[in-house]
Formats: structure tokens, sequence, C-alpha cells
């Protein structure tokens, strides 16, 4: 190459290199208002191209990161949203981000992070249609993570709700019976088996008390030795025939011995007659089997005499679920025993609280 060529060529090339850093911010825009485009015309393989060219130039750009993460998240292509949400509430701390990255993290398996995200989002306020979603699917991860007394408040919310779905009557089914899954990991087996218990379930939280007689009678008809059936009813029963949930768990412990709550129901029950030795060590046997059941805790926080016992197992069972009253009212009591009367009434005004928010009327585990 002659020296006045290879002068030329450097220039040309000097030229051009300028020219591409001149243009940086407008390829930004244009990709930007491409993206847009693809996306308004359903386009979604070329705007999802798009969105991520226009985001390696701007990686602040949040709603770019936001609309990445919808077009991939309605595209059931869960573990790509995921991060893309996580870049928006990075940049942009709103409900909706929190509430798409936590139905990522459910789809995905992050259970425990899906959990504490899901409950941010609405706790910052979401459009009602995306607020059902993720109250739905709250229902579901909690009893995923075995807290059932907390997921049957939220089903309860969304049956008064009338929402009826399959996946809600399975999901109901699983918690009624203490099953921490999912409906789509329920055996093929047990699937009609699951979704009878549902439907009862549904049935007494729908406040139909001649429909809910009858789903329990034929559901213990057609399944009379299943686990989690006879506990189920007796917990129907101790707000309509109290005298009658006895004999019940008593059954549930014959073809289930390993029911825990069925052993904190009979020593509450056994409390309340006056049993008090044998409500201890039906109590004492249902918190050392699952430590992590608030109604196990409380059981065996009201057998204990002395104060300071009862309300560590009490302050437990608080924590474990928090939004029952009588959780509140029994912590209360064993402050003040133990001369606590500052945290007595404080846990007093918590119940107090709880109590003109619940509803009296509906069940209750």
């Amino acid at each position: 190459m002659m020296r006045g060529e290879g002068k030329r060529w450097a220039l040309r090339l000097a030229c051009c290199v300028t020219l591409v850093s001149a243009c940086g911010a407008a390829t930004f825009e244009e990709l930007s208002r491409q993206a847009a485009a693809a996306r308004d015309a359903d386009q979604v393989p070329q705007a999802i191209d798009l969105y991520r060219q226009a985001l390696q130039l701007k990686p602040d750009w949040s709603e770019g990161w936001f609309y990445l993460g919808t077009l991939d998240y309605d595209s059931d292509r869960y573990a790509d949203a995921q991060p893309a949400f996580a870049e928006f509430v990075k940049l942009a701390d709103k409900p909706a981000g929190w509430a798409f990255l936590g139905l990522c993290e459910f789809e995905t398996g992050g259970y425990t992070p899906a959990r504490e995200h899901l409950q941010k989002a609405l706790a910052g306020g979401l459009a009602p249609e995306i607020e059902q979603v993720v109250r739905f699917h709250q229902a579901l991860l909690l009893t995923r993570l075995g807290l059932f007394e907390q997921a049957w408040h939220w089903y309860k919310a969304l049956v008064r709700r009338g929402i009826h779905d399959p996946t809600l009557i399975a999901g109901l089914g699983l918690n009624s019976l203490d099953k921490p899954m999912l409906p789509k990991e329920t055996p093929p087996d047990q699937r009609e088996f699951i979704a009878a218990v549902g439907r009862t379930a549904y049935a007494w939280m729908s406040g139909d008390k001649a429909a809910v007689e009858a789903a329990f009678h034929a559901l213990l008809e057609a399944y009379p030795a299943a686990p989690g059936v006879h506990n189920l009813y007796a917990t129907y029963l101790l707000g309509a025939h109290p005298e009658a949930a006895q004999p019940e768990l008593r059954r549930e412990l014959e073809v289930n011995p390993q029911s825990v709550e069925a052993r904190a129901l009979l020593a509450l029950l056994l409390l309340q007659a006056g049993a008090a030795s044998d409500a201890a060590s039906y109590a004492r046997r249902a918190a050392e089997d699952r430590p992590s059941s608030p109604l196990a805790q409380y059981a065996y926080g009201l057998t204990l005499a002395d104060p300071q016992e009862a309300a560590a197992h009490l302050e437990i069972a608080e924590r474990l679920d928090p939004s029952n009253f009588e959780y509140h009212v029994a912590l209360a009591h064993a402050y003040s025993r133990s001369g606590r009367n500052d945290d007595a009434r404080r846990e007093r005004k918590i119940s107090i609280q709880l109590a003109r928010e619940s509803d009296p009327h509906g069940p209750s585990r």
C-alpha cells in the first residue's frame, strides 16, 4: 500500500469510528422505538431482541427491563423474565415489578424469595387484576411452604371473591390436608381425592351450610380411612357441633397417627374439658413433631404452667401466624402472668385490632 493511499484509508477509518460514536444515542432511540412498535404489533421475538439490543446500550433503562420481562413472562419463559424484573426493581421500586419478580420465582422454584416479593408487591398496592393473581399464587405458595393456617386465610378471601378455578380447588384440597405441595405436584392417583377435599372446603368457606354438610358426608363415605379427612371434619365441627369434634380427632389419629394438627386440636379440647395432664401430653408431642406448626406451639404454650415457658412457645406461634388474634390474646395473658405489663398491653391492642378486622361468622381452622 502506498503511503498516500494508507493515509486516505486511515482517514476514512477514523471518520467511520467518529460517525459510529456520534450516533450511539440515536441508535438507542431507534431501537427503543422499533421495540415498542414490535411489541404493539405482537411481534414478540422481534420485540425481545430489540429490547435486549437497546438495553445493551442503556442498561439503566427501567422501562425497557420491565417490557422485556413482561414479554418473556407472557411467553412462559420465566427463567428469562426473572433477571429482567430483578434489574427493573433495582432501578424502580414499583409494586408491579416486585409482583412479576415474585411470580417468576414461584414458577422457577424460588419459593422463599417469591413469598417475600409477592408480599412486598401487595403492601405497595397493585391494580386489581394483578392483585388477584398475586393473592392466588400467595395462597398456593404458603401451602407449598407448609404454612397451612396462613394459607387458609388467603384461600378464604379468594373464595369470598367468587373465584372458582380447578387449580384453586386442588390447592385448597392440599392445604386442607396439610400437604406441602403445589397442585401440579399432586400424584395422578390422588388428584380426584384432593379435588373432592377441595370442593368440600370450598363449600365450607362459601358459607353454604346445607352444601357443606352434604359434602362432608359424601367425603367421609367415599374416603373413610384417608389421612386428613376426619381432622378436616373435626375442624368444621368445632364451630358447628363442638361436642362431636373430639371423636373425629381420635378417629383421625387412628388412621393417621402422625397428624400434628389433630393432636394439637385434641389437646385444646382436653384442656377446655379440664384434662390438663392429657392435654399437655398431646400438645408436647405435636410441638415436637412439627416445631413449625403455629397451632401446635399455641396448644403447647397454653398447657405450660410456667408463664415464661408458655410465652416462649406462644411467641413462636405468633411469629409463624401473626394474623391469628387468639395467639396474641394468649401471649398477652402469659406476659401479664410474667409481670411484662407493657408487652401485655401491646399484645392486647394488636388482638383487638385483629378482632375488628376479622369476620366472626367466617370459617376458620
